[in-house]
């Protein structure tokens, strides 16, 4: 089994956004929001989604985060795709 590797950015980007959906549930939760208080709640957590997605897709000097759950592209198939294609 390979092992699987660490990144601390990616590490940190997670523990943000899980602290940031539970500080607006909390906040949902103990008042009665405006459609602007809650619009702006969400504006947080869509940021920090947004961040997460561009660091996987290119947050490692243009190349996918190889520390995702799924990692989009490796060198690996991208080696066997071209191989199998200019052999056809």
């Amino acid at each position: 089994m390979a092992t699987r590797l660490r990144c601390e950015f990616l590490d940190q980007i997670r523990q943000e956004i899980v602290s940031t959906f539970q500080e607006a549930r909390k906040i949902r939760r103990s008042k009665d929001l405006s459609f602007s208080e809650d619009a702006e709640l969400t504006r947080g957590e869509h940021k920090k989604i947004d961040e997460l997605v561009r660091h996987l897709l290119a947050g490692h000097d243009g190349e996918p985060c190889p520390a995702g759950d799924r990692p989009i592209v490796s060198g690996a198939k991208r080696a066997e795709f071209i191989h199998n294609n200019s052999a056809a």
